[in-house]
């Protein structure tokens, strides 16, 4: 792009990088969330969590050694094993077992000259953000209308994320938290709150999807908020580490974390606003 200064031309191309590789990924995911079984979108799901955790490992033995890396693989595949078996009845005995061994694994490892308190802290966080989290996207998939509701979901976080960028960009002005994340403003949150209101009342709607509107604005409020506290939960971890982006699996977009972040708060949030609504009753 000739005639551009190379700061501008960088933020172009990773521009125009974000929109090429959200139409390559996103007809495909749609196909999966509509047509998938619930045994292989587990494994997909699964699939999201390994890399999830590997992105932040990563990440943490910039600073120091993490404890209990390969546990924190098992606990997480086991908390999205016990949401496809049983969901949350089978999920807390999993985590409350995995919690013990972990802590155990720090006990063990204490003469270490990382901190054993602060590396049983990061790995935990990693199994409860991550592992947990998006354990939920099995139940939420498994739940009555579940392919429509996960759908819906994404589509809402989707367009929030998408509002937040672009109002953001043109209209943000007053920072939100400056110490964690400079680039986020009240302006953004306010167009990711309309965004998701919007989409998730429209979606609703044309999703065919048994839910009053104030349900749906309920919904997107609730993703919004529970979106863009796992966003900044995230910026938090790599403001901690020093990097900008957790990886650089997706052109434009960072690691797959970086695109997962609002999914790992969301998405039990989203599991049991379903199961308040409809009841826990299991395809």
């Amino acid at each position: 792009m000739l005639g551009l200064p190379p700061i501008l031309c960088h933020k172009v191309m990773n521009h125009y990088r974000r929109i090429i590789s959200a139409v390559i990924i996103l007809p495909p995911v749609i196909l999966i969330l509509l047509f998938a079984s619930d045994e292989l979108f587990a494994l997909l799901v699964c699939t999201v969590i390994y890399l999830s955790l590997h992105e932040y490992f990563k990440l943490l033995m910039i600073k120091q050694e993490p404890v209990g890396v390969w546990l924190s693989h098992a606990l997480a595949f086991a908390l999205a094993g016990a949401a496809y078996l049983q969901g949350p009845a089978l999920m807390a005995p999993v985590l409350t077992l995995g919690m013990i061994v972990l802590s155990a694994a720090a006990l063990w490892q204490a003469g270490v000259d990382t901190p054993p308190f602060l590396a049983l802290m990061c790995s935990l966080f990693g199994v409860l953000f991550i592992g947990w989290g998006l354990s939920h996207l099995v139940i939420l998939y498994r739940l009555e209308h579940g392919p429509t509701n996960t759908l819906l979901f994404c589509l809402v976080l989707w367009s929030g994320d998408i509002a937040a960028l672009y109002v953001g960009r043109s209209l943000g002005r007053h920072p939100m938290v400056p110490i964690i994340s400079p680039g986020k403003t009240w302006e953004g949150a306010l167009g990711s709150l309309t965004g998701c209101l919007a989409v998730a009342t429209l979606g609703a709607w044309l999703l065919s999807l048994p839910m009053t509107s104030y349900q749906s604005l309920l919904f997107g409020f609730l993703m919004s908020c529970a979106a863009q506290i796992g966003d900044l939960a995230e910026s938090l971890l790599k403001r901690y580490i020093g990097v900008k982006d957790s990886g650089n699996l997706i052109p434009g977009h960072g690691g797959i974390l970086d695109r997962l972040d609002s999914f790992c708060l969301a998405a039990p949030v989203a599991a049991y606003f379903f199961i308040a609504l409809h009841g826990f009753t299991l395809r």
